[in-house]
């Protein structure tokens, strides 16, 4: 298990934007259009929070660069999975975006918790647009850290996360990374205003908000 994460403090923008957020929960729910979508799946909706079953679907990638292992991972909210890609946030009828990854995939009972779809929804997507994905600095892993922050209060596992960690000290001190991928991997400046301590502790704040969304 990976070192304990230090506490995480809003700054004053970081404040206005959760409360701005909040705002924009309780008064609409996600609209038509709003959300990337590979099927038809439609998680259950409630004009109240429903109790569902969350799950978290984790597969590891490719060879390991020892001790540290790339991971794939998304959540389930029922049936549905959410997860995120360089399309936005998808959702789908069970894991499949695990599917072509010829890997096991393992599943993390999250309990059933009080979720309001529509609110989780108007929440993750505009953390997470349409082409704001970066492999290193905003990908699945984070999508599921801030999802399971919202839907459970906890945050994923710091050692599914160690590949990108590493990653970033790489890229950042010798561009190795772009250097091993020939050029294919580049710092997306979408995510560059990304932090996921941030958003985490922001979905922690809404999940919050008049009681609605406590588990």
């Amino acid at each position: 298990r990976g070192p304990p994460r230090s506490p995480h403090r809003l700054s004053p923008c970081a404040s206005s934007r959760s409360a701005a957020m909040a705002a924009t929960l309780l008064r609409r729910p996600v609209g038509a259009g709003e959300l990337a979508k590979s099927s038809g799946a439609a998680p259950v909706r409630s004009a109240q929070p429903v109790r569902q079953r969350v799950r978290l679907a984790i597969t590891p990638l490719g060879p390991s660069i020892a001790p540290v292992l790339g991971y794939h991972s998304s959540v389930l909210i029922g049936r549905v999975e959410y997860a995120f890609t360089s399309r936005g946030v998808l959702r789908s009828p069970g894991p499949m975006s695990h599917e072509a990854l010829h890997a096991e995939t393992r599943f993390i009972d999250c309990g059933r918790r009080f979720v309001d779809v529509a609110a989780f929804e108007a929440a993750l997507y505009p953390l997470f647009e349409r082409g704001s994905y970066d492999l290193l600095r905003k990908n699945c892993n984070s999508f599921a850290d801030a999802a399971l922050c919202f839907l459970t209060g906890d945050r994923l596992d710091s050692r599914y996360m160690q590949m990108e960690a590493v990653g970033r000290v790489a890229e950042e001190y010798f561009s190795l990374v772009q250097t091993l991928t020939g050029g294919r991997y580049s710092p997306n400046p979408k995510a560059d205003d990304f932090d996921v301590d941030e958003a985490a502790e922001e979905l922690r704040e809404l999940r919050l908000v008049g009681g609605k969304i406590a588990a």
